[in-house]
């Protein structure tokens, strides 16, 4: 193999080792427009299922996100009063979901601070003219991460890009001086 073809492959899986790296960086788990589900029950007349933002939730805010269906028909209702309850011994966190604070007008969405880790006991009343359901869940709040664990890729960025700058250089200094050399012995002959 030429030192000109071993160049360009290694200049080759430089660039391909950029690109994966970046779109390891960029991408997270994909994920239905509420979250993760976290459960789905069936309370005549309502079909209800519950997502979260993130699992494992940790404490801090967590986004749950609840859509609402009929039974019978599967079809969304959009015009209900859905409360959720929190429970844990000694603490009990209340709040409503509305389609107002939700990014898909098709699910009702509440913000709540989770205080601490732990197991929960989740309850979603939901009620929508003469109909009323509940739904229990338990729920398990994971221990909170440790700073750099949650910022890893932050402090792993700069490392990598001034690796792959100080390689494509090197790269480039090697081509350039390669190209050089090779003028010279054709000019020789």
């Amino acid at each position: 193999m030429k030192q000109t073809d071993r160049q360009a492959s290694a200049q080759s899986w430089s660039i391909l080792l950029l690109v994966l790296i970046s779109l390891s960086l960029a991408t997270q788990i994909a994920r239905a427009d509420g979250g993760v589900v976290l459960c789905r029950r069936t309370a005549a007349p309502f079909n209800i299922t519950v997502f979260f933002n993130e699992m494992p939730l940790r404490p801090g805010p967590a986004d749950l996100s609840i859509l609402l269906e009929q039974t019978e028909e599967h079809s969304p209702i959009l015009d209900a009063q859905v409360l959720i309850e929190l429970e844990q011994p000694g603490v009990i966190i209340r709040a409503e979901a509305t389609r107002r604070q939700a990014r898909n007008k098709l699910l009702y969405c509440s913000l709540i601070n989770l205080p601490a880790a732990g197991r929960w006991k989740m309850r979603v009343h939901v009620r929508h003219g003469n109909n009323a359901a509940e739904v229990l869940s338990d729920l398990v709040v994971a221990a909170p991460q440790p700073l750099l664990v949650s910022y890893w890729k932050l402090f792993v960025l700069p490392p990598i890009t001034i690796t792959l700058f100080i390689l494509n250089q090197w790269l480039r200094r090697r081509l350039s001086i390669s190209s050089t050399v090779n003028k010279n012995l054709r000019r020789d002959l």
